[in-house]
């Protein structure tokens, strides 16, 4: 070959490897550290087991218990993805040594449960609050899923005190009676009302003597200092009233 045209085919290659490594840098973090994996069972609505044995738990999310209202809502939605191949990218490990991930196919699993009321906000990433908060609000105003909407919703008002670990309950609607109604925050701390009526009621974290204007839930700290959600159902599972901070 021509000592010219070596010259000029050794400079299109090197333009093409420079070109190909600022466009892998450009890609976003995610993109670059996704791998293909096959999942091969749904355990949960937020947790699969993949072909090669991994477990993962979906990063962000929290779906109802098994048994709770909902609960099946996310799992099913998940089951159109077992024995195919998807993209994950994991972030780290949780306290039970499950895989945390996010899920892409390629639309954004994670966001997408949250986005359709399948399954609410958890412990979300920083650079990715206000995309699940948003997509959260959207799907409870929008009565989507999970968040089907009371007869009583906005009869009542809450807002949450998380320093003193207490939670102030304003009812505007009469002869509502709460017993079996449930309030819990982002994560599984539930607590159930008893045969109680009230215009105003204080729920305190820690223990006490229940009376006319405070109870108590026994469970200790249970409002995150940095963010956290608190939804309230009513006793057929319709959600009441939601209030989130830190988002």
């Amino acid at each position: 070959m021509d000592k010219k045209y070596a010259l000029i085919f050794a400079f299109l290659i090197a333009g093409l490897i420079a070109s190909n490594v600022f466009i892998f840098k450009s890609l976003p973090a995610q993109a670059q550290n996704r791998e293909s994996v096959v999942i091969s069972r749904i355990i949960d609505g937020d947790t699969l087991k993949l072909e090669d044995g991994r477990t993962i738990r979906l990063l962000n999310v929290n779906s109802p218990e098994k048994g709770a209202i909902g609960s099946n809502l996310s799992s099913e939605f998940l089951k159109q993805f077992e024995n195919k191949s998807v993209q994950i990218e994991i972030t780290g490990a949780d306290k039970y040594q499950r895989n945390l991930a996010r899920i892409y196919t390629p639309d954004y699993i994670n966001l997408i449960l949250v986005e359709q009321g399948l399954a609410s906000k958890f412990l979300v990433q920083e650079d990715e609050l206000s995309e699940f908060s948003k997509a959260e609000e959207s799907a409870i105003k929008n009565s989507l899923g999970i968040w089907k909407k009371s007869e009583f919703f906005n009869c009542l008002d809450s807002s949450i005190d998380k320093i003193n670990e207490k939670v102030i309950i304003k009812n505007s609607c009469p002869e509502i009676n709460f017993n079996k109604w449930f309030l819990k925050d982002e994560s599984r701390k539930t607590y159930i009302f008893g045969n109680i009526s009230f215009e105003k009621i204080i729920l305190h974290s820690g223990e006490g003597d229940n009376n006319s204007t405070d109870i108590f839930w026994d469970e200790g700290n249970v409002w995150n200092n940095d963010r956290d959600s608190l939804y309230l159902f009513d006793s057929e599972g319709g959600i009441v009233d939601y209030e989130t901070y830190g988002y």
